[in-house]
């Protein structure tokens, strides 16, 4: 009887599992989402559609080749701008050394500037 029992079980599950290949196999058959093969006759359809690909990814290289010399230009341009404002600042802190040097302004530590009280006599000397 154990050996009766063992038999029809081992059947059942042979029987489950061939089903659900069966199920794997009519499901792969009817799949419409598939990739072409390489070798196959619509591989000349796949041809095109790279060489379509190809071409766009030209045109957008060619784009980003733009964008890039735009960038560059921009920072080139910014560069240009942040070398005058350098030479501006270094020429404002010129000419308030040399007012702190004539006794015209006071800077304290902190960076404050002041005029000193006697100013307005040394302004017209």
């Amino acid at each position: 009887m154990k050996h009766v029992s063992a038999i029809i079980t081992s059947l059942v599950i042979t029987a489950v599992i061939g089903l659900g290949i069966m199920v794997i196999g009519v499901n792969a058959l009817t799949n419409t989402n598939t990739v072409p093969l390489q070798n196959s006759p619509n591989s000349n359809t796949t041809a095109n559609n790279l060489s379509n690909v190809s071409a766009n990814s030209a045109a957008q290289s060619a784009s980003t080749s733009s964008d890039v010399q735009q960038l560059q230009q921009q920072v080139s341009d910014l560069q240009s701008q942040l070398d005058q404002a350098g030479q501006a600042i270094q020429q404002y802190q010129s000419l308030l050394l040399v007012l702190q040097q004539r006794g015209v302004i006071g800077i304290d530590r902190n960076g404050n500037v002041y005029l000193p009280q006697g100013s307005s006599n040394s302004i017209h000397q």
